[in-house]
């Protein structure tokens, strides 16, 4: 059995919490404690429970709660090494203590309780940032968020997996007709910026299995709909997977157990 719970996601905080009954793994703790805490009572897993903290980068929105979250529960922070030694001001103004921080290369195996986590590189504009997958005896996880484009390496990992949680940031045309200056535009749009709808539709079309769970994380507030990702996601892929839009801010979760098999 797993449990999982989107805390949050999207500008206002991302947040991701897995549980087997015994052990639980976060990947992203971008709320404050208190907000993150509660979520986690709200669903009946126990802040006890959590045993480290996997960091995909580290822009406030996705580590803001990291320090002072390790040093209440002292549990470890994982991050990539390319991300520790990159970004050492931005360590010290998120107050995360480097004696917390374990560093991984992407790519490695880390082994915590009957989890076993593996990273890979995604292109965003913080050097060092990652995706994640998740296995256990039944059951494999990926989630990527905060990538311009589709790493080689994402193409390998997604397969087989049960749940996958995905940034789909912005519509081509809302952020082209928005408010936003074209240096931004060019940021998000760019090759380390952010996934788009039809990006992220075509990966999941590529590597999507039949009864696969997918959230579509990291909704732009500005230049995206759920709407405009739901059409773009019922054209891409079969109806025997099952696609969950992410509202911004909102939690959502539920239950992988081999029973239901």
């Amino acid at each position: 059995m797993i449990q999982y719970l989107v805390l949050s996601s999207g500008s206002v905080g991302n947040s991701y919490a897995f549980y087997d009954g015994k052990d639980t793994i976060i990947i992203d703790q971008g709320l404050t404690y208190t907000g993150f805490e509660k979520r986690l009572n709200a669903h009946s897993i126990p802040v006890s429970s959590v045993k480290a903290i996997f960091l995909t980068h580290l822009h406030p929105d996705h580590s803001k709660g990291a320090g002072v979250t390790a040093r209440k529960l002292d549990i470890p922070i994982y991050l990539s090494i390319v991300s520790l030694t990159a970004n050492d001001s931005v360590i010290q103004k998120l107050r995360i203590s480097k004696e917390s921080i374990v560093p991984f290369t992407h790519k490695d195996e880390i082994d915590i309780g009957n989890f076993i986590i593996k990273s890979g590189r995604t292109y965003h504009d913080c050097p060092g940032s990652s995706f994640y997958t998740i296995k256990n005896q039944y059951y494999k996880i990926f989630l990527m968020t905060d990538t311009g484009q589709i790493p080689y390496d994402a193409h390998n990992d997604i397969e087989g997996s049960d749940l996958i949680f995905l940034e789909s940031n912005y519509d081509k045309e809302m952020l082209k007709a928005g408010p936003y200056p074209k240096k931004l535009q060019d940021r998000i749009s760019g090759s380390y910026g952010h996934l788009s709808n039809d990006e992220a539709a075509f990966f999941l079309k590529q590597h999507a299995k039949l009864r696969s769970k997918v959230y579509l994380i990291h909704l732009s507030d500005n230049n995206n709909s759920e709407e405009k990702v739901k059409s773009e996601m019922d054209k891409a892929l079969s109806s025997g997977i099952f696609v969950t839009v992410c509202s911004r801010g909102e939690c959502y979760g539920g239950v992988l157990d081999e029973k239901d098999e």
